[in-house]
Parts: C-alpha cells; sequence; structure tokens
C-alpha cells in the first residue's frame, strides 16, 4: 500500500509543477521571472502582463490543487480520505512552489492552496477567502491579504473539519508565511506594492 501514498504524490506534484504563470506571460512575450518582483505566480503575471492573463493564472493554478484533492478518494477508496487529500494537497503546492521545469524555482503556492483546501474544505476556504477580501480591499496589499488568510485557515479548519486537516493548515501557513519573507520585510519597510486599479 505505501507505493500508494507515494503515487498520490508524485502525481500531484507533477500536476502542480506546471509553471502556469511562466507559460502564460510567455505566450504573451514576456519572461515572468524577470520583471516585476520575478515570481510566476498570479500576482505578478497581473501586473506585469495585464489582468486577464493574472485571472487566468489564479484559476488554473487553483485547479492543479483542486482537481487532485478531489479526485484522489474517488479512485483510492480504500485509502484513509484524510491523509490522502492532505498527501494530494501537500503534493500540489510543493510541485508548484519547487517547480522541476524552472530549476526546482516557482510560486508561492497561494492559489494551489486555495483550490486544495477547496476540495478539503470549501466552507472553510470561502470564509478565508472572505478575510483575504476584506484585508485586500483595507489595505490594497495582495501580500498582506494572503498572509492573513493563510493564517487565520488553521483555525477555521478546527472548527469545521478536523484536527488533521487544521495540523495541515498550519504547517502550510507557516511554509506560506516563509515564502512571503521578502513580502513581509517591504511591509515592514513601508516599500510594498499596493495593488492599483487600471486598465490593460
Amino acid at each position: 500500500m505505501n507505493w500508494l501514498w507515494l503515487f498520490v504524490v508524485a502525481v500531484s506534484f507533477l500536476l502542480g509543477s506546471l509553471p502556469t504563470g511562466y507559460l502564460v506571460a510567455r505566450a504573451y512575450g514576456v519572461n515572468i521571472r524577470e520583471v516585476g518582483s520575478k515570481n510566476i505566480g498570479a500576482t505578478n503575471v497581473l501586473r506585469s502582463v495585464n489582468r486577464w492573463a493574472g485571472r487566468g493564472v489564479f484559476v488554473v493554478d487553483a485547479l492543479k490543487g483542486f482537481i487532485p484533492v478531489l479526485l484522489a478518494p474517488q479512485f483510492l477508496p480504500q485509502l484513509d480520505r484524510s491523509v490522502l487529500q492532505t498527501l494530494a494537497c501537500l503534493g500540489a503546492i510543493l510541485g508548484h512552489n519547487y517547480t522541476p521545469w524552472l530549476g526546482f524555482k516557482g510560486g508561492k503556492g497561494v492559489a494551489t492552496a486555495v483550490g486544495g483546501f477547496f476540495a478539503i474544505c470549501w466552507p472553510a476556504q470561502l470564509v478565508a477567502a472572505s478575510v483575504w477580501f476584506v484585508v485586500f480591499s483595507l489595505t490594497s496589499y495582495v501580500s498582506l491579504a494572503s498572509i492573513v488568510s493563510v493564517a487565520t485557515l488553521p483555525f477555521l479548519l478546527w472548527f469545521m473539519a478536523d484536527w488533521k486537516f487544521a495540523a495541515f493548515g498550519f504547517f502550510i501557513a507557516i511554509v506560506t508565511i516563509v515564502r512571503h519573507k521578502s513580502n513581509i520585510q517591504r511591509l515592514i519597510a513601508g516599500t510594498e506594492h499596493r495593488f492599483k486599479k487600471s486598465g490593460d
């Protein structure tokens, strides 16, 4: 049975490793790793390419987390559902963050985590998304909204799901916050970029 767990992680990792932001930006003639924050995530694509490209990247990156977490229990019903979903979500996020197609340098995993946790417990993820929108509306900082949202998720999972998902959510929150280290430094210094509404 052990190979089945590894299989789930491997497949989820490969799906998560699709460098959506890099590929979409490249289609527009932009090397996303050389502009803006140099991150391949949806926010940098939105800023450096256009808003529709950024939104598309976010949706696809979210699906990279949602699909394996949703399908894994259906294909492997004999395995523990919570462990299976946790491994699928973890594999997808790690694949996105450390994609082998770009020298193991990827995004920050926010969109992929959103998709994965939506499949795990959509009510908790909806509340976390609401927190994101409130913080973003008040501050115009995408990074701050992402950090606060992901930090609230473990507590939401504790009440709406179970302790295993809450523990996993806490781990993902730590990983995500660490990957936002440069953003946090800029927030403290007052040099973080605010999102500005503008036409494409």
